[in-house]
């Protein structure tokens, strides 16, 4: 295997995880990565990377990179990646895609300019559970499918009330769970059914909306850490997403139920899939895992099972110059931002929105 030179932009997620995970796998060298807010020391830390920029730009002008990895705040996500595409570089770019679908439109045009690709980091695509779900649907084993209903519980009471959220809270800057959590459950769906939103009604709710330190410094949040999501998919399968935070306790965290006319799926905790074929009784399907290298940090090994596929997919599309068909494309995240920028527009406006 050759390795791929890549540079990181962001020391939360892409020091924990993605520097991690690309240095254990043998199509990958990580030469440096770039802080946006100059924690470097702690970067360095949980990196194993020692070339760390506090200048995001500096990594572009002096390292000689394939492939860049965007994992910044959200609302940087436009610049870094239109500016990697001005000096010729691939892109892996974390989700969702950008602020607004106009954002993504812009990006996708930097994309075919340079001549490069681009891809939106949907890892849990690759999860053993979810790659199922998919092979399962493709097979028909569901039949015609007719409603599905996801739900996520996200138990972060404590950490909602005890610590700042930053950016995470903050709407302007791309913050709240619509964002981190509700862009995968999207891509998901459209991704399993082929198929995307052709209309729907949403509500999004802020449980926690402030939070107050030691020193009675109070942080005011303006993004959500909860939504309700009722809709139709263009296949006119029905839809229903539904996600909490401000919890305490859950006893499943993420619960799917596919439905259709032949059969029933569900999957809980991207872990445990039940097949029902049609009135017969709930079967376990049995999922292959894989085994996470004793070297990985702990912060990284619980993405290990779809960050590894996701980045043998990555490698063996640089390789060729053919898409991994698992792979989300920059058109899927722009598919993928369509419908948050209509959710918003559903909320604020208190209607229907047909996309």
């Amino acid at each position: 295997m050759s390795g791929y030179k890549v540079g990181i932009i962001g020391t939360g997620f892409g020091a924990r995880v993605h520097a991690p995970m690309m240095k254990v796998h043998d199509g990958f060298e990580v030469v440096a990565l770039a802080s946006v807010r100059g924690n470097t020391e702690a970067a360095k830390t949980l990196s194993g990377i020692h070339n760390v920029y506090t200048n995001w730009k500096k990594i572009l002008d002096h390292e000689s990179l394939d492939l860049l990895v965007v994992a910044s705040a959200v609302f940087a996500h436009k610049e870094m990646v239109e500016e990697a595409y001005s000096r010729g570089i691939h892109v892996l770019c974390e989700k969702p895609m950008a602020l607004t679908h106009n954002e993504t439109t812009d990006m996708i045009e930097a994309r075919d300019q340079a001549g490069k690709l681009g891809f939106i980091n949907h890892e849990f695509r690759f999860l053993p559970a979810r790659t199922e779900v998919k092979k399962m649907i493709e097979a028909g084993k569901l039949g015609n499918i007719m409603h599905i209903r996801y739900e996520y519980t996200h138990p972060a009471y404590q950490p909602l009330t005890s610590k700042k959220r930053g950016w995470l809270g903050q709407k302007e800057d791309g913050g709240g769970l619509l964002n981190a959590l509700g862009s995968h459950m999207i891509d998901s769906l459209h991704w399993w059914t082929d198929s995307s939103f052709k209309a729907l009604n949403a509500h999004l709710m802020t449980h926690i909306p402030e939070f107050k330190d030691e020193n009675g410094k109070v942080e005011h949040r303006t993004a959500d850490d909860a939504f309700h999501v009722i809709g139709t998919l263009k296949n006119n399968t029905t839809v229903t997403l539904d996600l909490v935070s401000a919890a305490r306790k859950a006893q499943h965290g993420k619960r799917l139920e596919i439905y259709g006319d032949e059969g029933t799926l569900v999957m809980l905790d991207d872990a445990q899939l039940l097949f029902a074929k049609e009135d017969q009784a709930f079967e376990a399907i049995e999922l292959n895992s894989l085994a996470v290298p004793e070297t990985l940090p702990s912060a990284a090994a619980p993405y290990y099972n779809g960050l590894k596929p996701l980045l043998d997919a990555l490698y063996e599309t640089l390789e060729s110059g053919d898409q991994h068909p698992y792979l989300a494309s920059f058109e899927n995240g722009q598919t993928t931002q369509k419908v948050l920028d209509a959710i918003r527009r559903s909320d604020r406006e208190g209607r229907q929105v047909t996309l």
